[in-house]
């Protein structure tokens, strides 16, 4: 799949339906790869301050759209197809695709309620193959914690492994531990258990569309949000501007 860059970080030329298409022809290999879902938030902390994480972006198999700010880029510069593709909706459309093909699901993060929950709701509304889920545990892993991990998705032996680690983190975790798998794809979906589950609201339709999913989540958890939104926001609209105005020849889609 095509890819272009904002700041030298890589985003998928892909919308919502084309991601899906890309995922499940990749179950077909016979070696794991992992997904991103890339916001304006990575953007800016790979760039500015994090070099694992930039690395971890890049190497992926597809770093998907987040935000309506990076379609909008893509319009601007008149590149094709590329629509917002936001972890939650991603994985619900996962869901509905694979729902009775017998392709497994591996759920890792979060808590055990959380999980549990999760599960249950999804086995009520789909038909799908769950291999199994484990709630890590919480702070500093060493490779031990990996080591254990790693054991139960490979005895699980699943087709997909939904990464729920949080922003930053599970990015460069997939990195680090895809090559250790036979098989398998590794999506990076952040808070998505929780949104699926209500327990964290997404915005209406029309805050999606204008952009404004930010705000939304900001009156949510303005606690947790305000400073993430306070440093990345404005960091992003500087980038953005600088790459809207260089040359076309400089922002060559690959």
């Amino acid at each position: 799949m095509k890819s272009f860059y904002i700041k030298d970080i890589k985003i998928s030329c892909c919308n919502l339906d084309s991601a899906v298409d890309e995922l499940l022809s990749v179950l077909k290999l016979s070696h794991s790869e992992y997904v991103c879902v890339t916001d304006a938030g990575n953007i800016v902390t790979a760039f500015r301050n994090s070099p694992a994480l930039k690395s971890a972006i890049n190497e992926s198999f597809m770093s998907l759209p987040d935000g309506r700010p990076l379609s909008v880029f893509a319009g601007l510069k008149g590149i094709k197809d590329v629509g917002r593709v936001a972890g939650p909706d991603f994985m619900i459309r996962v869901f509905e695709r694979t729902s009775g093909t017998g392709i497994s699901h591996f759920f890792l993060g979060d808590t055990e309620i959380i999980l549990e929950k999760m599960i249950s709701s999804i086995s009520a509304e789909y038909d799908l193959k769950i291999a199994g889920s484990y709630s890590p545990p919480f702070g500093i892993w060493n490779s031990d914690t990996d080591n254990e991990i790693l054991g139960k998705i490979i005895n699980a032996d699943p087709d997909l492994i939904w990464v729920s680690l949080g922003g930053g983190k599970q990015e460069v975790w997939m990195k680090k531990i895809h090559g250790k798998l036979d098989k398998g794809v590794m999506i990076g979906v952040g808070a998505a258990f929780r949104f699926y589950l209500g327990e964290i609201k997404r915005a209406p339709v029309v805050f999606q569309k204008l952009g404004f999913e930010w705000l939304f989540r900001l009156v949510q958890q303005p606690g947790k949000m305000f400073k993430r939104y306070a440093v990345t926001l404005p960091f992003f609209m500087i980038y953005f501007f600088q790459e809207i105005f260089k040359k076309n020849n400089e922002n060559t889609v690959h």
